[in-house]
């Protein structure tokens, strides 16, 4: 029995549909051989996308034949217990969602100026604690098993501040963690970023906004609102700078604090890191030559009307040089890395590339079905 799995799995992945022409020829097995055949667990990659985003980031590694076939269910969809879904050629199921289901809640953190989420169906997950978010995937991750069974084997795959939701979800106390078996992070801000360092000075030094929002308003504050209400930013580079996500990425926010002392409490899973380096800190992309690579709208650069202040942007380097922070233009390369935090004790296998802004890094179709393979074949869903 398992000389005939390895084969059929050999012509299934070597030779498409062949495998049906190998079993055909074969002698029927004895009941006795057939009451001993092993089920294999259905496999799910689910996909958690960042902030300011939604299920859609994922389009192109969906619908790329190297990644999921066009196929791609959502465990939140009302038919989800009875819709078709289809695997990929590999046999790997994919599931993606959107965040915010918890933003409207009465408890949910207010934005800047007590901001707070005006979309019926959730802002993203922009208003919600990272436990919040974890709570969001521990919801998706039982709907998967109570569709699939629960043998059911989940890899997620969280890009920016989705790699953030999934580990405050592992880190919990949650039972539907136990379904999980890999876990991969691209573009993750683990110890945080000091871009949200832009966000705390707004709220300790510039409010409320309708000081200093007047047209012929000057100083520092009111360059400040200028830049966070631009086009460029809230369009261009797609940051709310209000929301209160922002701030609990800042790389010494509370927030993140408090979930990296809990590092401890991860499971022992497969791990893998995908991390962007040799962009400057504030290049947030969006460039009409190279979207890939260039550095776009620079929060540093020479903008004529739409620039933070000098005092912003001294409180967000505290004192270090711009290049200390290089990264993917949002978060420096070091922050990337969950290895790197203090505690870290379980094995990464990391991926190391150059030059992707931040808001591209979905996109990178080759670095994440490399990351996907290779974590198919640690947890053994490959031989």
């Amino acid at each position: 029995m398992i000389i005939l799995n390895r084969c059929s799995r050999f012509f299934k992945h070597g030779f498409g549909g062949s495998a049906l022409m190998l079993v055909s020829v074969l002698p029927v097995l004895s009941t006795a051989h057939a009451a001993t055949a092993v089920v294999r667990p259905k496999q799910v990659v689910l996909l958690l996308h960042g902030l300011n985003s939604n299920l859609k980031t994922w389009n192109k590694l969906v619908s790329n034949n190297a990644g999921f076939d066009g196929q791609c269910g959502n465990p939140r969809d009302a038919d989800f217990a009875s819709v078709k879904l289809t695997p990929n050629s590999e046999g790997v199921y994919c599931m993606r969602v959107n965040f915010g289901m918890l933003d409207r809640n009465i408890s949910a953190p207010k934005g800047l100026d007590k901001k707070i989420c005006a979309e019926s169906g959730g802002c993203q997950g922009d208003y919600s604690t990272f436990d919040s978010l974890g709570k969001e995937i521990a919801w998706s991750v039982n709907r998967i098993k109570s569709r699939f069974g629960p043998t059911v084997q989940i890899v997620l795959l969280g890009h920016s501040r989705g790699g953030l939701a999934a580990r405050a979800f592992l880190q919990s106390p949650s039972p539907f963690k136990q379904h999980v078996v890999g876990l991969i992070t691209t573009g993750t801000p683990h110890a945080g970023t000091p871009l949200g360092r832009y966000h705390n000075y707004l709220e300790k030094t510039c409010l409320p906004e309708s000081k200093y929002d007047g047209f012929f308003d000057t100083g520092d504050c009111a360059d400040d609102w200028r830049f966070v209400n631009s086009t460029p930013i809230k369009v261009v580079a797609g940051l709310d700078l209000k929301a209160p996500t922002i701030g609990f990425l800042s790389d010494i926010s509370p927030e993140i604090n408090v979930l990296n002392k809990k590092i401890s409490a991860l499971p022992a899973i497969k791990m893998t890191q995908l991390s962007y380096g040799n962009i400057k800190f504030g290049c947030l992309g969006g460039d009409v030559i190279d979207s890939q690579k260039n550095c776009g709208y620079d929060i540093f650069g020479n903008i004529w009307q739409f620039k933070p202040s000098r005092a912003s942007l001294n409180n967000v380097l505290n004192g270090q040089v711009r290049d200390t922070f290089r990264g993917d233009g949002i978060v420096p390369v070091a922050s990337q890395k969950m290895s790197a935090l203090k505690g870290w004790k379980l094995p990464v296998k990391g991926y190391a590339k150059l030059e992707r802004v931040h808001v591209v890094e979905t996109q990178q179709v080759l670095d994440l079905t490399t990351a996907l393979t290779n974590m198919y074949q640690q947890v053994g869903w490959v031989l």
